[in-house]
């Protein structure tokens, strides 16, 4: 029976192994994945592909305005006074063609290309997105690192300072200061913990994954520690113009194409067609009369030679709205330059700030382990000890944060450029 009861514990601790291991697994996710999870499975990537394929189906079926249009008709009557019935079937074949339909064709194919622009955008948003919040979660963990450090160093302290009063060697009053300055550090500690567990919760909604996943970041900002300064001149060479610029060069095509479709209205001719065969029997008499036609007609517009008529009016906004077309071109082009210049500055703004913050803590880190020893020989004050370990603990968070500060930079340039994210993250050799 014991033997019975064993083999079944065994058999149930196998089958349930996969269960309870997969709620502990962590899953750990580098960048390059996290991107490619969320180009996969993020919202607002879905969306803008399926508006890109409605545009797709426009642009290849842009010719329909020339397919022909059939159609069969049959009818039935009776007339009750006369006491006679009759019974047709008919059918028919209708063509319209229009001279913009060229300009059709173009602006289905521009109104894609668009589209086109636009959904490399979406995309490129949720990339950098994706690689903020990684980056930000990459600061806050190294933060509550340091703030965990911190809480530990005052804790030490504190046990110390505990064992020294009971031996009468500091005052009550040091000893409660330590106990007080160990107790307010936890909730700092708590509150970053919370703010991590935010953030995972929103990066993972980013990446379409399930909220009950656990997962863990693979990277650190170190290597963003050693990113060398950027000219405009050291630049790399982008394959395609800034987004902004091709969108905008886009929309000056569109004007154009719109222009041409307005002309085309207001002077074109339009030609139509049709076919007409149907047969009709009258019941009572037994005859037959056949139906077998055929129609072409030409529509000559003058209302474009009219100043004062609506298609003239549009023809003349059409011209309006390409010139607009072309300033937003070039402001664009000026924006673009403007924003690199400015990025191009952050970045190496940043760059100096780190350098200054890593004297600054190593100043702050000597400085402390001089308080310390003073501060154990009685040289100093607890409150003296506390500044220098605060100084040392802000200097670190300061760096970590300027570095997530250089990173984002560095993102938001490789954005406006549209160059592969990673690009300009060379560190010094």
């Amino acid at each position: 029976m014991n033997f019975v009861f064993l083999v079944f514990v065994a058999l149930f601790a196998i089958f349930m192994q996969p269960i309870f291991s997969s709620e502990s697994d962590v899953k750990v996710i580098t960048l390059e994945e996290s991107i490619q999870l969320a180009k996969k499975n993020n919202i607002s990537v879905k969306t803008a592909e399926n508006t890109l394929n409605n545009l797709k189906t426009k642009k290849d079926y842009s010719w329909n305005s020339i397919s022909p249009t059939a159609q069969i008709n049959s009818s039935y009557t009776g007339d009750f006074e006369n006491e006679t019935t009759s019974f047709g079937v008919s059918g028919s074949v209708n063509l319209s063609l229009k001279t913009n339909l060229i300009s059709n064709i173009q602006g289905a194919k521009l109104n894609y290309e668009k589209g086109q622009i636009t959904y490399e955008q979406a995309v490129r948003a949720v990339e950098l997105n994706v690689c903020k919040s990684f980056y930000n979660i990459l600061f806050q963990k190294e933060n509550i690192v340091l703030q965990k450090r911190n809480l530990e160093t005052s804790r030490e302290r504190y046990l110390n300072n505990q064992e020294k009063f009971r031996n009468g060697k500091i005052s009550e009053l040091d000893y409660l200061t330590s106990r007080v300055n160990y107790e307010s550090k936890k909730p700092t500690v708590e509150s970053a913990e919370i703010d991590l567990e935010n953030n995972l919760s929103l990066f993972k909604q980013i990446l379409g994954i399930n909220q009950n996943e656990k997962i863990e970041l693979k990277g650190s900002l170190d290597d963003i520690l050693k990113v060398k300064p950027v000219s405009f001149k050291e630049l790399p060479a982008a394959r395609k113009p800034s987004p902004e610029i091709r969108s905008a060069q886009c929309d000056v095509e569109i004007q154009k194409n719109a222009l041409l479709d307005s002309r085309f209205s207001a002077y074109g001719p339009s030609i139509s067609g049709g076919y007409t065969y149907g047969k009709s029997w009258n019941l009572t008499e037994e005859s037959e009369q056949t139906t077998n036609s055929l129609n072409v007609g030409v529509v000559i517009p003058l209302d474009g030679y009219m100043p004062w008529t609506t298609k003239a009016v549009a023809i003349e906004n059409n011209k309006t709205a390409v010139k607009n077309a072309e300033l937003n071109l070039e402001n664009a082009k000026t924006d673009v330059a403007v924003k690199t210049e400015n990025y191009i500055r952050q970045i190496n703004l940043a760059i100096s700030q780190i350098e200054s913050l890593k004297a600054t803590e190593e100043l702050a880190q000597q400085t402390y382990k001089m308080n310390l020893t003073a501060y154990n020989y009685g040289k100093t004050d607890l409150l003296s000890l506390q500044n220098a370990s605060d100084s040392v603990l802000s200097a670190g968070v300061s760096i970590k944060s300027q570095a997530y500060t250089l990173v984002c930079a560095l993102l938001d340039l490789e954005n406006l450029l549209g160059i592969e994210f990673g690009t300009l993250q060379i560190v010094k050799e």
